[in-house]
Order: structure tokens, then C-alpha cells, then sequence
């Protein structure tokens, strides 16, 4: 049998293994999926008073009274977050939050993650609106509440790393590196390989 055959079928078996193994391990997860998505919707209502709910500090953020429209919009929707329930529920499924919570207050703890991806977009926009206009210390406040919040937004990260380091404050760089080893989201690898190299 010539050697190139023998390799094209060592392919081929290789090739067909592969994509069994895969199917078995896509069908598995599946079985998975469905398994707990059943299982959640029988789980009765649990008291989620005692979550780690977000209260916004409007007395230590920079919020002045200004005519500009773009701030004045960002600071006034950060005003109105700060009335709403707030929880960080990054790396978790609706199936995740059923399977701790119950159902029946999913509709609620979808609420409070939407507010909180709302709360740490407005919070990086602001942050860079103020460091764009020459306010560093502002901005500072701003993306250190970001950070405060457990974002995993990169740019945050990145941004108050690049002011710590015009400011001669590296060291704090470190901070936000213990941070980040912290997220439960895709993004954490990104954000650490950027601030380690931004820590040099």
C-alpha cells in the first residue's frame, strides 16, 4: 500500500474520531443544558434581600451642574440608576440565576443585571469624557468606582492604568491586576495581559 494512502486514511480515521468525540461532547452538553434548564423551573422563590446589591455613592462622585448636554445626560442617568436595584450577575446564565433563585424572580434579577451593564457602560463614557477634557482627578473618582463595581469592561481597566501612570502611580496598577484576576468574564485575560504591560 503506497505511503501516501496510508497517511490519507490515517486522516481520514483521525478526522472521523475527532468529529465523533466532538459530537458526543456537543450532544453531552446539550443533555446538560436541558437537564438544569428543567430542573431551575422547578425551583421554588428564594429571598434575595441579602445580595450583594450596588447603592452608587452620588456624594463622592464628581457630579457638577453643567450645560453641556453629554455630561449633563451621563450624570443624570447615573442619578437615576442610583434609585434602581443594581446587582453584578456577569458569567451567570438565566438557567444559573433560576437554578439559585427560582423563576419567579428572574424577571427581577435580569432587571438589576441590565442596570448594572447600563450603570458600568455610563460609568467608562463618563470617565473618558472627563479625562478627554483635562479633568484627571475627576476621572479618576469615576473609573475607580468602575472598578469598584467589579466591570469587565477592558477600557476601564486600561484607562485609569494609563492615568496612573502619567500621574506617576504605577504601583496602583497592581490594584487593578488583583482586580481583574478576580472577574468571572471573557474578557479577563485580555485586561490582564494589557496591564501587565502597562505596569513596565
Amino acid at each position: 500500500m503506497p505511503i501516501a494512502f496510508t497517511l490519507f486514511l490515517i486522516v481520514v480515521i483521525f478526522l472521523h474520531l475527532s468529529i465523533s468525540k466532538s459530537n458526543r461532547k456537543m450532544q453531552q452538553d446539550k443533555e446538560i443544558f436541558w437537564s438544569n434548564e428543567h430542573a431551575s423551573n422547578s425551583i421554588r422563590k428564594t429571598d434575595i434581600t441579602g445580595l450583594d446589591y450596588i447603592k452608587i455613592p452620588l456624594e463622592i462622585l464628581p457630579i457638577v451642574e453643567t450645560t453641556n448636554e453629554e455630561l449633563s445626560n451621563m450624570q443624570n442617568l447615573i442619578k437615576t440608576l442610583s434609585g434602581k436595584s443594581i446587582l453584578n450577575l456577569t458569567g451567570l446564565s438565566n438557567t444559573d440565576l433560576k437554578l439559585q433563585y427560582g423563576t419567579a424572580n428572574i424577571t427581577f434579577l435580569s432587571e438589576c443585571d441590565s442596570n448594572y451593564t447600563l450603570l458600568v457602560q455610563t460609568l467608562i463614557k463618563w470617565g473618558s469624557y472627563l479625562y478627554d477634557n483635562g479633568l484627571i482627578l475627576e476621572a479618576i473618582t469615576v473609573l475607580e468606582y468602575g472598578i469598584e463595581c467589579k466591570t469587565d469592561i477592558s477600557k476601564n481597566y486600561i484607562l485609569l492604568a494609563t492615568i496612573y501612570k502619567e500621574v506617576n502611580t504605577t504601583e496602583k496598577i497592581r490594584d487593578l491586576i488583583q482586580v481583574a484576576e478576580s472577574l468571572n468574564s471573557l474578557t479577563k485575560e485580555s485586561i490582564l495581559r494589557s496591564l501587565n504591560e502597562l505596569i513596565y
